[in-house]
């Protein structure tokens, strides 16, 4: 991350774009965790070794002078800075998470966290009025009152979201490899952390979607189209589609749109609590899956009619509840 980017953030300077990069950058690694945290120390060490009647110092200033930091003269004052920057380090491991989320650093941030157990669907109203459907195994965690500059919820699973407008503050959900910015609009977004696959479906509105790990490749979406994660091409993929197929599951109504027999199965899963072993990997290669099940049929249902237009069997075993598939 580059020196400017870290100065700007600490004297307040940072554009929003600047402090989005930064925010994402901190916490995708505990190496980049750990840098931030030494800039941070520079910083107080320059504003601690800042005479009381030395006029305030400008971004241009503190740039030269944390370049020079790595070399200071071995005085004692340097030697009494250093013991009290040990001090300002402790400071910012305990209040990082509250700056990293734009809260004042002695504002405690409480959280609410809703986890989905197997089979089951959980509707919630967020405190901006905004609401959402979880579905089945997923895990939603928001702050209890959003901060004035950015709503942020963080999820793992599958969630189908109505958002309030609310111009200057854009509500932004968060999966372990994607984001997801809105102002106001619906969508569905499907991401287990357990799982490289995610979509994210467009009801109406329009969204913006990236990587974590490129946050400068915006993807934008049109209401009736879809961004998936191609597993083959390791990249996000659009396509234009109906978007009922992939939100009819908040009124219990399933459906397998052209989907792969590995994902087909893990979604299985998902829903009906059930382990699913495949023994041949070749099944995994099948492609151009449809399907639709309402949520009261059993998963043997679903396998039938499944297997009527492919080559496999399947062998429930109900004491483990497992099912295991071969050809």
């Amino acid at each position: 991350m580059e020196q400017d980017i870290f100065i700007k953030y600490f004297t307040g300077k940072a554009s929003p774009q600047e402090e989005e990069r930064l925010l994402e950058w901190v916490s995708q690694s505990e190496a980049n965790r750990n840098e931030y945290l030494e800039q941070h120390k520079v910083w107080d060490v320059l504003m601690l070794h800042r005479e009381p009647e030395e006029p305030t110092i400008g971004f241009d200033q503190i740039l030269n002078k944390s370049q020079n930091a790595s070399k200071p003269k071995p005085t004692k004052k340097i030697i009494w800075l250093r013991e009290l920057t040990k001090i300002a380090v402790v400071f910012v491991v305990a209040f990082g998470i509250s700056w990293f989320l734009h809260a004042p650093p002695k504002q405690e941030i409480a959280y609410n966290t809703v986890e989905v157990p197997f089979g089951q669907r959980v509707k919630l109203t967020l405190p901006d009025g905004s609401s959402v459907w979880l579905n089945a195994l997923t895990k939603l965690t928001y702050p209890a009152v959003f901060n004035e500059h950015e709503r942020i919820v963080t999820l793992d699973g599958e969630g189908f979201f109505e958002i309030t407008h609310h111009k200057d503050q854009p509500f932004k959900v968060r999966t372990p490899q994607h984001q997801v910015t809105v102002l106001g609009t619906t969508f569905n977004v499907y991401a287990y952390g357990n799982s490289p696959s995610f979509e994210a479906t467009l009801i109406e509105g329009a969204v913006m979607v990236h990587e974590l790990s490129h946050p400068e490749k915006q993807h934008s979406l049109k209401p009736g189209s879809q961004l998936f994660f191609d597993e083959e091409n390791q990249q996000l993929q659009y396509q234009e589609v109906n978007p009922g197929d992939y939100t009819s599951w908040k009124d219990g109504l399933y459906c397998f749109n052209d989907i792969s027999f590995g994902e087909m199965t893990k979604r299985l899963s998902h829903h009906f609590n059930t382990k699913i072993i495949i023994n041949d990997e070749s099944l995994l290669n099948y492609h151009n899956i449809y399907g639709k099940f309402r949520q009261n049929e059993s998963i043997t249902d679903v396998l039938d009619i499944i297997k009527a237009g492919m080559p496999f069997k399947y062998t429930y075993y109900k004491e483990s509840n497992e099912i295991v598939i071969e050809k």
